[in-house]
C-alpha cells in the first residue's frame, strides 16, 4: 500500500509540474539536443515489427508526414508500455531529448517514467 501511494503522489506531481512547464510539439524544432517536457495529442500511432524488433511511432498533434514531433519506442520499452488499447485521440506527456531523424524532430523514450497517457 506504500508503495502505491508513492507512485501515485510521483505521478500526480510530474502531471500537476508538467501542466505549468510543458512545451506545445510544435514547439520541439526549437530545442534540439535539449531535454524538455512536451504534452501533446496523438494524431496517430503505428507498430513496425520486423523480425522480433519493434519501433512504435507516436506522431503529436498531426498525422504524418506533417506530425511536428514523433516519440519513438523501441522493442523493450514498447514491450514495457503493454498497451491494451488505441491511444490515438488521447493526449500524453513526454519528457526527453529532442533529436533530429531525417531532419524531423523526435523524442526517443527508453524509460516509461517519461511517458504518461492521460485518460
Amino acid at each position: 500500500m506504500k508503495n502505491l501511494i508513492t507512485v501515485f503522489l510521483l505521478l500526480t506531481a510530474t502531471v500537476a509540474y508538467a501542466q505549468t512547464d510543458t512545451l506545445k510539439a510544435e514547439q520541439a524544432k526549437n530545442f534540439i539536443d535539449k531535454e524538455i517536457i512536451v504534452k501533446g495529442n496523438v494524431a496517430g500511432s503505428r507498430l513496425f515489427d520486423k523480425e522480433g524488433k519493434k519501433t512504435f511511432l507516436i506522431n503529436l498533434d498531426q498525422r504524418y508526414p506533417q506530425t511536428p514531433l514523433t516519440v519513438v519506442l523501441y522493442t523493450e520499452a514498447y514491450d514495457a508500455l503493454g498497451l491494451k488499447e488505441e491511444i490515438d485521440g488521447k493526449n500524453l506527456i513526454v519528457k526527453g531529448v529532442v533529436t533530429l531523424f531525417n531532419d524531423r524532430p523526435q523524442i526517443v523514450v527508453s524509460d516509461l517514467k517519461n511517458l504518461h497517457i492521460l485518460k
